[in-house]
């Protein structure tokens, strides 16, 4: 009688662990669903853009502060705006951006931009002049 009691006491040790396993597989993976789910939403966001330059140029008159703005017009896809848009150059990446820019608003050339268009003022995350 001793024994089977035992054994029992064993059983429903084993069952349990088992249990908080079977929890723990299941929180981790529904963590990493919800990691993946945010990454992608987050990526999903930043598009690549066929555009044609209207203005670039610096802005403000703080050094500071102060950043550079480039009005593009979208080409392909078409819809992504309507007109003229203004976006934002990230200061440290200010020379670079703006070169790009009068390269192809003084050669007629258009270029393509990654930006992510949820935002209310975007800022360019890259800009490629095109042949």
């Amino acid at each position: 009688m001793n024994l089977s009691s035992k054994d029992n006491n064993v059983t429903q040790g084993t069952t349990i662990k088992e249990a908080d396993m079977r929890t723990r597989k299941a929180m981790f993976i529904l963590f990493m669903v919800g990691c993946l789910a945010a990454f992608s939403a987050v990526a999903a966001q930043a598009a690549w853009i066929t555009c044609t330059v209207d203005q670039v140029g610096p802005s403000g008159t703080n050094v500071d502060t102060s950043g550079c703005r480039i009005f593009l017009t979208a080409v392909d896809p078409a819809d992504a705006w309507v007109g003229s848009k203004e976006f934002k150059i990230s200061p440290n990446r200010g020379k670079e951006f703006l070169a790009a820019a009068l390269t192809a608003l003084a050669s007629g050339k258009q270029v393509r931009v990654n930006v992510n268009l949820a935002t209310a003022m975007p800022t360019l995350g890259a800009i490629y002049v095109q042949k």
